[in-house]
């Protein structure tokens, strides 16, 4: 018999009170840092568009207590895919005015010769909150992150517990992940890292059998 409990997420976000200078975006493990600071005058407000929302409608940056404009970019898709790996358009509109960021070498021009500031990501940003995550329909992906591992493998009811059938691949992000095509039910599972159990860190539910050993649990609902 499988008891159940839940394990509360906790979630740390990036301080942007700590934001003291002005500077090119910083790519971070959780999305982009944008800051801007003007040490000549000081604008009513800054806001912020660009490719990485679509060019939609600005965002408006927030004034830390050291002058400086900040926003901290992390809207994930339902892959948890913060953006993709290229390079990312954006310029400030300041007191209504659009501008390059004037802290940044890089730039490029539109097709009106305008001047457009970018950033540059090294590789998928991956936010990795809870396993596993809905992709479309049956399918759903697990993530794992350990860089120094050299193998990986998932194990539980939806394989008979065969710890060889699913090993998980690292992608473009270094984070260990793999798809499966699940149905509705109930799935006890683990990871079997180099030859080692591990439950799952980002499994929001635990299950014990009557040995007292902890497994990951999730549920999958009856489509309507």
């Amino acid at each position: 018999m499988l008891l159940l409990f839940s394990i509360p997420q906790s979630v740390f976000p990036l301080n942007l009170h700590d934001v003291i200078e002005g500077g090119p975006p910083i790519v971070t493990e959780g999305g982009i840092l944008f800051r801007y600071k003007e040490d000549k005058r000081n604008p009513g407000y800054v806001m912020v568009s660009g490719d990485f929302n679509g060019w939609e409608s600005p965002i408006l940056m927030v004034k830390n207590s050291h002058n400086v404009f900040v926003y901290f970019y992390s809207k994930t898709d339902e892959r948890s895919v913060v953006l993709k790996q290229g390079a990312f358009r954006y310029r400030y509109l300041v007191d209504g005015v659009w501008m390059k960021d004037g802290e940044n070498i890089k730039i490029v021009h539109d097709e009106y010769g305008t001047e457009l500031s970018y950033f540059e990501v090294p590789h998928p940003i991956i936010i990795t909150t809870h396993n596993p995550v809905h992709v479309n329909s049956n399918t759903y992906l697990f993530y794992y992150r350990d860089e120094e591992a050299e193998k990986v493998h998932i194990v539980g009811d939806f394989n008979n517990w065969n710890p060889y059938s699913h090993p998980l691949k690292k992608n473009k992000s270094d984070i260990w992940e793999i798809e499966l095509d699940l149905v509705s039910g109930t799935y006890a599972y683990r990871f079997i890292v180099d030859g080692l159990f591990r439950r799952d860190p980002l499994g929001i539910k635990v299950v014990y059998d009557r040995f007292d050993n902890s497994y990951s649990s999730f549920d999958i609902p009856l489509k309507q």
